[in-house]
């Protein structure tokens, strides 16, 4: 069982977003799983360019940075943490230069099976609007969310104990393959949207109407 954290705090390690969902991950440990952990800050990430790249042939973005990588190794984990102090009430830029770099993984929802967590910091105690996008995005991409671990600018000792009872909670749904109706719904009504929009873009977005085809999902 695999898990794969993503920090987005420029102070990687320092950060009380990290130690927060370090947490989740040392809860998610303790139940059987492995966790590898990638910082953003310092990472290569250039802007989606729109170029539809990923949604033909291969399905890969055509530019070359660490963007890649880290995208590979969402595919391959069960699990996912995403880690982001709250910036005006959104995901720092340097997660959201990765989300929109994942545009074919929302089409095709390439994380469908998965299991993803967050945890969100603030100055002002608002982590509502960061969890809550944390939660559309992995939905968007096919993953139910198990939920959201927030805090202050330092966590305290119940935040902390909340984490890790989260980090449990993820372990646990990927080892049952637990569902949450509402979200299993509103992944199928997703899919069911796009898949109209790649059978009239089959032409162009070959790639994914291909991936499609295969899934029986036309």
């Amino acid at each position: 069982m695999r898990i794969l954290l993503i920090s987005s705090s420029p102070h990687e390690k320092r950060s009380a977003t990290y130690s927060l969902a370090a947490k989740i991950a040392e809860g998610a440990k303790a139940a059987g799983a492995e966790v590898e952990t990638v910082h953003l800050a310092g990472r290569k990430l250039q802007f989606c360019h729109a170029c539809e790249a990923c949604h033909r042939a291969h399905m890969t973005c055509h530019l070359k940075d660490d963007a890649h990588q880290i995208i590979l190794k969402m595919l391959n984990s069960d699990g996912l943490i995403f880690a982001a102090p709250n910036y005006l009430n959104q995901v720092p830029a340097q997660l959201k230069t990765l989300m929109d770099r994942t545009s074919n993984l929302i089409h095709c929802q390439r994380l469908l099976g998965k299991y993803a967590a967050g945890a969100v910091t603030s100055g002002s105690g608002n982590n509502e609007s960061v969890g809550a996008y944390l939660g559309d995005y992995a939905r968007l991409c096919g993953a139910q969310y198990v939920g959201t671990a927030g805090s202050g600018p330092e966590p305290g000792r119940k935040e902390l104990d909340a984490a890790f009872a989260l980090g449990g909670r993820l372990a646990a749904d990927i080892k049952e393959g637990s569902v949450y109706a509402p979200q299993a719904r509103e992944i199928e009504q997703r899919r069911a949207y796009f898949a109209e929009i790649v059978k009239r873009r089959k032409s162009d977005w070959d790639g994914e109407f291909h991936y499609y085809s295969e899934k029986g999902w036309l």
